[in-house]
């Protein structure tokens, strides 16, 4: 690959009919390839070196997913769509995976069957007048849109050469950060459940030798209370019982953290199973005036999975969207079908419009007893987290680029679950 771009830009630099100094831009854009370690910072300048050389408006990379279900935004514009992203088994796609050539866009008749209705849409919103694809180590892993020109001449065949030379060392050196970052993902999961192991074990230990003394502190307070008539001493007595119990109700979720049993599989149908979810709040959402937005793909998905396991996370993460959102918020519910690997998932997420969770709470989200909340036990999320793996899944939680916080989980239609924790 080396060699190749080597070679590539030997006959560039050959070409004298220019007084452009690509030799410069080129030597600039390696040099920043190795000191940039963060994909957002090396897309950023990637966008800036392609502005150099051919002066193109609204340049948007899209990379593929951690899934591989599709190729997202990665470079953050306020004037763009954040949403935008296509699928990989879309015409688009197809034809730069055949061809392995930037696409100078046209609309004549050859052209416009190519593009599916997604892709013309964002061809459409970008003004885009090319396409290049992004390829590392054989495989084709991302795409870069163009609009028109600064000048408003159009893209020439020296321009595409340049832009296909760039991009052969872009595309390796994204590939190279977002392997790392996919690794630090995968040690991070696996630090936190053999973390979570760990304290499972310890806390039922724990809860174990409190709950013994505690239960005879309730008893004797119980017993005593009926002989006490002075109101203000009776406030104290009352006072005492509800920290007795709020700390059995502690002691309880450790139990219940620590004795996580592997799921009971069976199938049923995951719609159902959120409508049943949804009514069971329905008196908390008219309280708080919050409006539920629900997108599922068919009206019947069926999974096979622990239905009572699956709806004790779903409900956790509901509520404390709930919780998260004054009054008068909105709360989105997305169910996709994907297929990974000629397997089928759900791509379960949930958005709400609240204020949105700070970088360092976002670190310790899935940490057990951590919680923000004042009567809070900070098992909940361990415990849906837990579940989740358990199932062969994934469960993240970040902020939204619109604001507000966002649930994502990932869940096999039906697959053996893990039988370690």
């Amino acid at each position: 690959m080396r060699r190749k771009i080597f070679i590539q830009l030997k006959n560039l630099f050959r070409n004298k009919q220019s007084g452009y100094d690509y030799r410069q831009v080129f030597l600039d854009f390696n040099q920043s390839l190795h000191t940039i370690k963060d994909k957002t910072s090396l897309i950023s300048s990637i966008v800036t070196r392609i502005y150099e050389l051919v002066q193109a408006k609204n340049i948007c990379v899209l990379w593929e997913n951690r899934d591989a279900t599709r190729y997202i935004l990665v470079e953050p514009q306020e004037e763009i769509n954040q949403k935008l992203y296509i699928l990989p088994d879309e015409g688009l796609i197809k034809w730069l995976q055949l061809n392995e050539k930037p696409l100078p866009i046209s609309f004549a008749p050859e052209y416009i069957n190519i593009f599916s209705e997604n892709d013309l849409k964002i061809i459409k919103h970008l003004n885009c007048k090319l396409i290049c694809p992004l390829k590392a180590n054989n495989k084709f892993r991302g795409v870069i849109f163009m609009g028109e020109r600064e000048d408003n001449k159009p893209y020439d065949t020296k321009d595409i050469e340049i832009l296909s030379v760039l991009l052969d060392s872009a595309a390796l050196a994204i590939e190279n950060i977002s392997y790392h970052e996919e690794r630090v993902a995968h040690l991070k999961n696996i630090m936190q459940t053999d973390r979570l192991s760990v304290i499972g074990q310890l806390a039922a230990g724990a809860a174990h030798e409190i709950r013994n003394p505690l239960t005879s502190i309730k008893s004797a307070i119980q017993y005593i209370q009926g002989d006490i008539i002075d109101p203000k001493k009776q406030k104290i007595i009352n006072s005492t019982l509800s920290e007795v119990n709020r700390i059995n109700d502690i002691l309880t979720g450790l139990l219940s953290f620590s004795r996580q049993n592997n799921p009971v599989m069976r199938e049923f149908n995951l719609i159902i199973m959120f409508d049943s979810i949804l009514q069971f709040i329905r008196n908390t959402q008219i309280k708080k005036q919050i409006k539920f937005i629900t997108k599922y793909d068919e009206s019947q998905l069926s999974i096979v999975a622990d239905q009572d396991q699956l709806k004790q996370v779903i409900l956790n993460i509901v509520l404390n969207a709930i919780d998260a959102i004054q009054e008068e918020g909105l709360i989105s519910i997305d169910i996709q079908s994907l297929q990974i690997e000629g397997n089928t998932y759900y791509h379960i997420i949930v958005t709400d419009n609240g204020p949105g969770i700070n970088e360092e709470q976002l670190e310790k989200i899935f940490d057990p007893f951590f919680t923000t909340k004042d009567d809070g036990t900070g098992l909940g999320l361990s415990i849906s987290y837990g579940i989740i793996y358990r199932h062969g899944g994934n469960i993240e939680i970040h902020n939204h680029p619109d604001g507000g916080a966002q649930v994502e989980i990932l869940i096999p239609k039906g697959s053996e679950s893990k039988d370690k924790y």
